[in-house]
């Protein structure tokens, strides 16, 4: 039986949850298909991984999606050049499997030489492969990688950053990731990568090509509803769904975790009616 969640990331066969095919095909169509760079840059629980994960399904009829998180890298992982690209070449292969591309040797073995520990290898030449596999791929790569700014006062990870924007600005002439998505709390674009040596103090944003990132993550009230009337129709309860929803959204502006926070203490915790200790909640 679904339920309300507020721990982690919604899954459509497990939670109530508001639909998403809006917000994912306008990302599509406005941002992936048009091979935009991007970052999604919200709060805590405000439905960014959902919406990655959601995303990565419906991108995969046309595209070959790698899905990283940094949040699974530690800060050893990040302590040098070689060491880091040893990881992400890693990191790479495991989403070519997610992706079913994995069959593909001419996608994987050049990243595979780089996993090797005794390969001290440099950010350069792992974008160098990284091209050659756009090259090759038998559709567009698009590389998405969330908790981004988990690393984001690293160095290595800002060079990388660099490297991303590189190849991004001389992609008409150089094989690049068809579009990449980043997702983080904190706005990465107001990084600084130093450019030149300390007594100049010069600086400049290895992330200044991101296009702006319009979508709501918010809930309307007509969202809440529609989420709603998942739950009537599995439970009965016979609520005001209309009514119950904009309550709902005049206590929580849409937050979504404040959202399914309360409906789970409706349905969860709330005492039932007197003689019907087996009901579904009072609504």
């Amino acid at each position: 039986m679904r339920h309300f969640n507020t721990e982690g990331v919604c899954r459509p066969e497990e939670h109530y949850m508001v639909r998403l095919d809006d917000r994912l095909a306008w990302i599509k169509a406005e941002l992936v298909d048009k091979r935009k760079y991007f970052v999604v840059n919200r709060g805590r629980q405000y439905g960014k991984t959902t919406t990655l994960n959601a995303l990565e399904l419906y991108l995969k009829e046309e595209y070959i999606v790698l899905a990283l998180d940094f949040q699974l890298m530690g800060t050893e992982d990040f302590a040098d050049e070689a060491t880091f690209v040893r990881v992400f070449a890693s990191a790479v292969l495991e989403g070519l499997a997610l992706a079913g591309a994995d069959g593909r040797e001419d996608l994987r073995k050049p990243l595979e030489e780089l996993t090797d520990k005794a390969v001290n290898s440099s950010l350069n030449e792992l974008f160098v492969r990284l091209s050659g596999m756009c090259r090759v791929a038998p559709k567009p790569i698009v590389l998405m990688i969330d908790e981004i700014d988990s690393a984001s006062n690293n160095q290595v990870f800002l060079d990388f950053l660099a490297q991303i924007r590189g190849y991004y600005l001389k992609r008409d002439k150089m094989p690049a990731f068809h579009s990449v998505i980043l997702a983080g709390v904190y706005d990465i674009k107001k990084l600084k990568l130093r450019l030149r040596p300390k007594k100049e103090h010069q600086y400049n944003s290895p992330w200044n090509i991101a296009a702006k990132f319009k979508v709501d993550m918010s809930f309307s009230a007509a969202q809440i509803a529609d989420m709603l009337g998942g739950y009537e129709a599995d439970h009965h309860t016979g609520m005001d769904i209309g009514a119950v929803a904009e309550e709902i959204y005049a206590y929580t502006s849409g937050y979504p975790v404040l959202v399914s926070a309360i409906c789970k203490c409706i349905s969860e915790e709330l005492p039932r009616e007197e003689g019907h200790e087996d009901s579904a909640a009072p609504w």
